[in-house]
């Protein structure tokens, strides 16, 4: 080995040792400030609180330590991944710090013991949101791909216990167990938590940068189309979505009230433009749509409001298109509902940051 390549790897190992110990107390600083807020420890807040000023100079350290490396080596191809990744992630340590120390300011503040539902879902949530992110991160300094990939499936256990901790939280407060300012500091908690396990996602993604070059992949989106009754405007705008962006993720359409088969003018319209519907295809109810599985990231109204008609989970957005505002009445010829269609399906791909090409 050369004296150039010595100097090269030892730098790398300083800057992987470095990030090794910033990546602890990042750790450390996160599961005391949920200690405290559970314990409701002020003294260990204060003490958590003032830590958190080292790691951001020693993330400032860090970067500068990556900067010199460009400047010395100017590195290419793995060792430039590397760096660049290190840099990425340096930002993701530091809003986890940032999140500790929120959450170390709500403990400072409770007023009495928080309801033990709510200790129990705080305490799952941390569990399961500091497993993601240690994982993750001895992942990325071990240059470990597999320890990504489980930490990604422990990242996601976490954002399954965030839909029930919130339904947990508005129970407590019904019940008037707890001052409204504990409640209000025991959601904040839950969404750091949250934001916790997002950011050692985010730490698998640069893991599988640095060692194999992948690229994040395109977010795919699930879209639900509900009308009426599905014989024609939910279904065209499905056909319309799923034309103009077929890898963009997973589309469907719906009713109200379910007619018993498409409209002749949706089928005309379709044969015409060489579009062949699935096998035994028919309309189906809203409810079914959504006995899916997964939520839906965007449910839209045509002429309907859905929200009226099912408890939209916390993850999905509604949006309501009146098709009187573009001009399309009951005697509309159904190219002219496409049209329109068109240009909303579009408004909302663009919206949602969807390339055209994808």
């Amino acid at each position: 080995m050369s004296f150039y390549e010595e100097r090269l790897e030892a730098d790398l190992l300083e800057i992987r040792a470095s990030l090794r110990q910033v990546a602890e107390q990042v750790e450390d600083n996160l599961r005391h400030s949920v200690r405290a807020v559970l314990d409701s420890d002020a003294r260990l807040a204060n003490e958590t609180l003032i830590k958190d000023r080292a790691v951001n100079q020693d993330i400032r350290d860090l970067d500068h330590m990556c900067h010199l490396f460009v400047a010395r080596h100017l590195p290419s191809g793995s060792h430039l991944r590397f760096i660049s990744a290190v840099l990425r992630l340096a930002v993701s340590l530091e809003r986890v710090g940032d999140y500790s120390v929120a959450i170390c300011r709500v403990a400072r503040h409770i007023e009495s013991p928080l309801p033990d539902t709510l200790v129990h879902n705080i305490e799952m949530m941390s569990d399961h949101a500091g497993k993601a992110l240690g994982t993750a991160l001895k992942g990325f300094v071990e240059g470990d791909p597999d320890s990504a990939r489980v930490s990604r499936g422990i990242a996601s256990q976490t954002a399954a216990i965030y839909p029930y901790a919130f339904e947990v939280l508005i129970a407590a407060a019904e019940s008037e167990r707890c001052p409204a300012r504990d409640l209000f500091g025991a959601l904040l908690v839950f969404r750091l938590l949250q934001r916790t396990a997002e950011q050692a996602d985010n730490a698998c993604e640069m893991t599988l940068f640095a060692v194999k070059g992948t690229r994040k992949k395109d977010k795919r989106y699930r879209v639900l189309f509900v009308d009426a009754d599905h014989t024609l405007a939910s279904k065209l705008a499905e056909v319309a979505l799923a034309e103009s962006y077929p890898h963009a993720g997973r589309f469907g359409s719906a009713g109200l009230k379910p007619g018993d088969s498409y409209d002749d003018r949706l089928m005309a319209f379709c044969r015409q433009r060489g579009i062949v519907l699935p096998e035994g295809d028919s309309p189906r109810s809203f409810d079914e749509a959504l006995d899916v599985g997964p939520h839906y990231h965007v449910v839209v109204g045509i002429g309907v409001d859905p929200s009226a008609h099912f408890d939209v989970p916390y993850r999905t957005a509604v949006l309501n298109w009146d098709p009187d505002e573009d001009g399309i009445t009951a005697e509309s010829e159904v190219d002219d509902l496409y049209r329109a269609l068109m240009v909303r399906v579009r408004g909302l791909m663009t919206t949602l940051g969807v390339r055209d090409d994808e």
